[in-house]
């Protein structure tokens, strides 16, 4: 099964880092530098994270979301369409129709503040389960924009970021 992802992702350009240095954003650099700027289509710092409709992210197993990624364990997605963008969260989040496993909400929203204790984001955490509901080795944090910065009229796109990571697989 091929993952398809956004035109837009399609970088001729890739972010190459010298040996040593990974990208480990904090949640208030991931929200201000990228969730925020995608939201009001103003160009991101650098193309690292990977741009994929909703439709298609909740089709895939996570292993196969990061299999190409220089971190084999960890990625960034910039998701479009998410029904958390609006505040939905689904306890329960049924991948490839269930046939591959679901994500599980664990606990309540958590705010993301800035230096200055302002709410600039809410965070979900979940844990990916197989379809035989066992528990995996896959995190995901979803990240969204406070609903006053989501204002559908002011002309911004629905995006939210989640961060996945896996533990090593034996």
């Amino acid at each position: 099964m091929a993952i398809v992802w956004r035109e837009s992702s399609v970088v001729e350009e890739e972010l190459k880092l010298p040996a040593g240095w990974r990208f480990d954003p904090t949640n208030e650099e991931l929200v201000q530098f990228y969730l925020s700027k995608k939201v009001g289509s103003e160009p991101l710092p650098a193309k690292v994270l990977k741009e994929i409709d909703a439709h298609h992210f909740y089709q895939h197993y996570p292993k196969n979301l990061v299999h190409d990624s220089e971190r084999p364990l960890q990625d960034y997605f910039l998701i479009h369409g998410d029904e958390f963008f609006h505040r939905k969260i689904d306890k329960v989040k049924l991948v490839g129709e269930g046939n591959v496993g679901s994500w599980r909400s664990l606990g309540k929203e958590e705010e993301v503040v800035d230096e200055n204790r302002n709410v600039i984001a809410f965070k979900i955490h979940s844990t990916f389960f197989s379809s035989k509901s066992k528990r995996t080795h896959w995190k995901m944090q979803l990240y969204r924009l406070p609903a006053s910065n989501n204002l559908e009229e002011s002309g911004r796109e629905e995006w939210v970021v989640a961060r996945i990571k896996g533990a090593q697989e034996f």
